[in-house]
């Protein structure tokens, strides 16, 4: 049985699809490939990110997060590993894929495996003033860190690169390869949820940017910008991360 974190979708509880796939696909850099998947007015898949992950904006009842998907080539199989790890099944929607609840607190998907994806081209211009794109999903974790890290380790199939970043039992990550974003793990006092962060080579200018776009500044600590979308997801806006060199980076134009 083979699995992998195959990309994550964008809840949605606030505005409509069109605005949620508009914003988060300027702020992603990521073109709309299909803005009406289904024809229900619910889902809007966006191109590949980095590492070939699947992006895809979904309209919710409940309230806006992110969510990850695991693909497998055999759900129900797949679904019973995960339970045996402390995951509880939740709902088999029209059969077709598993709602599951983390140990840790988080709602994921486990679903059929997908046609492989291939990032295309960062958007560029011809004088940028500045570039960004997706570094990291950050796994928010209410609780010790060291459990969390076994369960989503062992759930994604990646092993635990640095269990301890910084040294004060925050920040753990999983491995990732050099071209695909960060998968980290956050000890946090908020309720456990997954969020977003955006690279820049120029912090002031990628806010604004993203500020022209809807979003709003919510509170600056230390080196990042804490954000939040019209959506109602909180994402982060951090300088960019030397490990993550490989990433291929979106051009803007200077903000007059």
């Amino acid at each position: 049985m083979t699995r992998r974190l195959a990309g994550f979708m964008i809840d949605c509880n606030e505005g409509t699809l069109a605005g949620a796939r508009t914003f988060w696909s300027a702020a992603l850099g990521l073109p709309v490939t299909d803005p009406d998947e289904g024809e229900e007015g619910r889902y809007a898949v966006l191109g590949a990110a980095a590492g070939g992950w699947h992006v895809e904006v979904q309209m919710v009842g409940h309230e806006s997060r992110l969510h990850l998907d695991i693909e497998a080539d055999d759900i129900d199989a797949e679904s019973e590993l995960l339970c045996a790890l402390g995951a509880v099944r939740v709902a088999n929607p029209h059969r077709r894929w598993w709602v599951l609840q983390a140990p840790t607190g988080h709602r994921f998907c486990v679903v059929r495996k997908r046609e492989a994806e291939s990032p295309g081209p960062p958007r560029s211009v011809a004088d940028p003033g500045h570039r960004s794109t997706l570094v990291a999903l950050v796994i928010d974790c209410n609780g010790d860190l060291e459990p969390a890290l076994a369960f989503w380790s062992a759930a994604l199939g990646r092993a635990v690169a640095d269990p301890d970043q910084d040294g004060d039992g925050r920040y753990g990550e999983l491995a990732t390869a050099a071209d695909e974003p960060f998968v980290l793990l956050q000890r946090v006092e908020h309720p456990p949820r997954v969020h977003l962060d955006i690279e820049t080579d120029d912090l002031d200018a990628e806010v604004a940017r993203l500020e022209s776009l809807g979003a709003t500044k919510v509170e600056f600590r230390r080196r990042w910008w804490v954000m939040q979308a019209p959506t109602g997801h909180r994402f982060c806006v951090v300088r960019q991360q030397p490990a993550k060199a490989a990433l291929p980076l979106n051009a803007w134009p200077r903000q007059p």
